[in-house]
């Protein structure tokens, strides 16, 4: 079985005595390989002795090695019921930068309530700060933000479910009466490797025995990320660059935040069509990929742009400047209304 699942992640036929590091897989890929070999074996595999596997003989030998299983219980739940007034508002409706906030925090805290902790006391096993990295986040309306106006109510309930001990992935049904909808988000965990926000290094946080998250297989929403991610971007219709701004860019720990990272390809996509303005968005979906210091300079692409009557549909891309990593790809619909 492990075997299998190997061949599946890795391509072509790798060596298995050879050093993990000279085989074609990255470190998201070793994130899926590690939750499949979890749910494979039936528990989870501590850092302590992932960290001293050095060739894939050596994770064909974790079937040898006795780690105490650990059961689920009932899944973990958020609810939130809010009133939409001026602070959540932009452009006459629901502002975009603010939703993300809060999806992201419901995420967050359903997180650190099923493990237990504080965010700021999450470890991995060597006892290394861990903090939580937007890895995807979908959303869809029945609307466009636009048709969420004040003084109007909306309400969110989320659920979430991890793969593996790294992976989180939750889901969240908007509730309005005009525009309700769905979002999902996945992230990761990563530690800082040097002293700057280019080298964030992957972790995992130590699961307690009575975590209410529950593991589920190898989600498709993972799938579809890694996917993408391989993908090569199609040639760029526009092309601009960002300075990033300190004060509003980047969140608590000095990392670019994850809600800037749409709302960068909004302001740089006005460049493109000043009529851009009157659009507000139907649904999104982001797919990060790195992160960027307080200094760099962002490369602002637009892949894709059609429009057809009210509707627009496109894809964007942002990258370093300094060594043109892909930062993050979006695809979104707008609309007039």
């Amino acid at each position: 079985m492990l075997r299998q699942i190997i061949a599946e992640e890795i391509p072509g036929s790798p060596d298995f005595s050879a050093s993990i590091s000279d085989l074609p897989i990255d470190s998201f890929g070793l994130v899926v390989l590690r939750g499949r070999i979890e749910a494979a074996l039936g528990r989870s595999v501590s850092d302590a002795t992932w960290e001293k596997i050095e060739t894939l003989n050596d994770i064909l030998a974790l079937t040898s090695v006795q780690e105490p299983a650990r059961d689920s219980a009932a899944m973990s739940m958020e609810r939130r019921s809010l009133h939409v007034n001026m602070p959540q508002m932009a452009m006459g409706g629901l502002s975009e930068s603010w939703l993300l906030k809060e999806l992201g925090d419901m995420h967050w805290t359903m997180i650190t309530s099923g493990l237990g902790s504080r965010s700021s006391a999450l470890k991995d096993g060597g006892g290394n700060r861990l903090y939580a990295t937007f890895t995807r986040i979908g959303y869809s309306l029945r609307k466009p933000l636009s048709a969420i106006g004040e003084d109007s109510s909306l309400g969110l309930t989320g659920t979430i479910s991890r793969f593996g001990a790294g992976t989180f992935i939750s889901d969240i049904v908007l509730r309005h009466e005009l525009a309700a909808g769905e979002a999902r988000l996945m992230s990761n965990f990563s530690r800082r490797g040097e002293a700057n926000n280019t080298s964030l290094l992957k972790g995992q946080p130590t699961i307690p025995p009575d975590c209410p998250i529950p593991e589920v297989p190898l989600p498709a929403f993972v799938s579809e990320y890694r996917d993408l991610r391989a993908r090569t971007p199609a040639a760029a219709l526009f092309e601009t660059e960002y300075d990033i701004i300190p004060f509003h860019d980047v969140n608590g720990v000095g990392l670019l935040y994850f809600a800037s990272y749409p709302i960068i390809s909004d302001i740089c996509s006005l460049r493109y069509s000043p009529a851009f303005s009157e659009q507000s968005t139907v649904s999104r979906d982001t797919y990060y990929f790195a992160n960027a210091d307080i200094k760099e300079r962002i490369v602002f692409r637009i892949h894709k742009w059609e429009q057809s009557g009210t509707s627009l549909d496109m894809e964007t891309s942002l990258s370093r400047k300094s060594d043109g990593v892909v930062m993050a790809y979006m695809l979104t619909k707008k609309s007039h209304g």
